[in-house]
């Protein structure tokens, strides 16, 4: 029988880089200094250097949303979201006093639509999620002309492997960045804020910790919680940012076996516009009308091979966002039920590309779909 193949996993570095990594782990457990010391200025350091803007660790991706939205905050202001977004992201913004709005989604490329994009008021903010890492032909000129208008653009990078420092995370007013172990730079937590506005940053920064911060509850302020970023996370996460290179080209060689069997053997499975590209951080196929992805991730798992249907739902499909509900995305949910990700990680070789895409074509030949 093969063995279980995962959906995502780390990145493997070289031996020698391994055992570089956990001495240095051990010397940091060992120093006492575990939180706002070295590690995190380094991680720091190094995603300013690429991106050649102010760069806030944190404790995690959402933390990184939520303090930025906290700069913003203004009861009643719209936070206009993508309407297949992890629910949490739209549920943080009503949190913060915000009214969340779904977006209509693109179908090929699972971005917000240019369309949706146009409706949202200059005082309007928008989450702009690359959903699996996929990048959107149009995002750079998209996001540009909301930023004209006056919008305040969010970018949600946690599956973007950052390869071009003038990319994505660079279009908005401000991106947000995820080192969670499903993640392209991954450790067991993390995240970060990356952006072109120094008073931004450095708000996060102060906003980030809940102790030694009087000034801001002088101010009128409330600080609940750490959230900051561990040394040991932010040590893991450089580690893998400094292997990004050598991810991305394992992750285009994955994409591109991927693509070469399915566009021979079943096209439709890759919507014509959807390139794949090593910034993914997952592969995403389109099922088609007729076929459930939770029927075929099931089944994909019987023959041991992990799989993932991200959101089956609009997030206004679940109670306490229902209020939010609008008549704007439609097919939406068809489209959700009918993509699923493949593995997709520095691990699979050609061979696992081949048995995967067999599994997939067998189930969905068999009519196991339905």
């Amino acid at each position: 029988m093969n063995g279980w193949m995962p959906l995502w996993r780390p990145a493997l570095g070289h031996p020698d880089q391994s055992t570089a990594l956990a001495q240095q782990m051990a010397h940091t457990v060992g120093s006492g200094l575990l939180r706002d010391s070295i590690h995190t200025s380094r991680l720091e350091m190094e995603l300013s250097g690429f991106f050649a803007r102010r760069s806030v660790a944190v404790g995690s991706g959402m933390d990184a949303l939520e303090l930025v939205l906290e700069t913003l905050r203004e009861a009643g202001r719209e936070v206009h979201v993508p309407a297949h977004a992890f629910q949490a992201i739209p549920a943080l913004a009503a949190r913060l006093g915000f009214t969340p709005v779904p977006m209509d989604v693109d179908p090929t490329t699972l971005a917000p639509t240019v369309t949706a994009a146009e409706k949202v008021p200059s005082s309007g903010i928008v989450i702009w999620i690359h959903h699996g890492g996929i990048v959107a032909d149009y995002a750079e000129t998209t996001i540009a002309a909301l930023w004209q208008r006056g919008v305040t653009v969010i970018e949600d990078c946690a599956y973007v492997l950052p390869t071009d420092p003038s990319g994505p995370g660079t279009w908005g007013d401000a991106s947000t960045w995820s080192f969670a172990p499903t993640k392209p730079i991954s450790s067991t937590a993390g995240g970060a804020v990356v952006t072109a506005n120094t008073a931004l940053a450095q708000e996060i920064r102060d906003r980030r910790k809940h102790s030694g911060v009087e000034h801001l509850w002088e101010l009128g302020d409330t600080l609940l919680r750490n959230r900051g970023l561990s040394e040991t996370d932010a040590l893991l996460a450089t580690h893998q940012w400094k292997a990004r290179t050598t991810t991305a080209a394992a992750l285009r060689n994955v994409a591109d076996a991927y693509a070469t069997t399915l566009l021979a053997e079943r096209p439709d499975l890759l919507p014509s516009g959807r390139r794949p590209r090593s910034t993914w951080s997952r592969f995403c196929v389109d099922l088609g009308d007729g076929n459930d992805a939770l029927t075929v991730q099931a089944a994909l798992a019987r023959e041991q091979i992990g799989s993932s249907v991200m959101f089956a739902r609009p997030w206004t499909d679940y109670p306490a966002l229902a209020p939010y509900e609008t008549n704007t995305t439609p097919g939406l949910r068809a489209l959700l039920r009918r993509t699923i990700c493949l593995p997709f990680h520095t691990g699979i070789s050609p061979d696992d590309t081949l048995r995967v895409t067999k599994a997939l074509l067998s189930i969905l030949s068999e009519g196991a779909s339905a």
